[in-house]
């Protein structure tokens, strides 16, 4: 079975977005980020256009989506 990679969300900020996946690898999901670095590299690019993208596996998002409501109820 292939395992199918799917944009999770999508942060404006690339901070948040950081914090977000070291929770999410922590608990030992893989997941990874996009469009992080794209204001870096192009000063010119406006970042609430894309955003940065969280992409994790599509059959572990029932259980991210757990963990992180279980975390923001703390």
């Amino acid at each position: 079975m292939e395992d199918k990679i799917v944009v999770y969300t999508t942060f404006q900020d690339p901070v948040e977005a950081n914090i977000v996946m070291a929770r999410i690898k922590d608990a030992g999901f893989d997941c990874f980020l996009t469009g992080e670095n794209t204001a870096v590299i192009y000063p010119v690019f406006d970042i609430s256009i894309s955003g940065v993208q969280l992409h994790v596996f599509e059959n572990e998002v029932a259980e991210i989506k757990q963990l992180l409501a279980e975390e923001s109820d703390l």
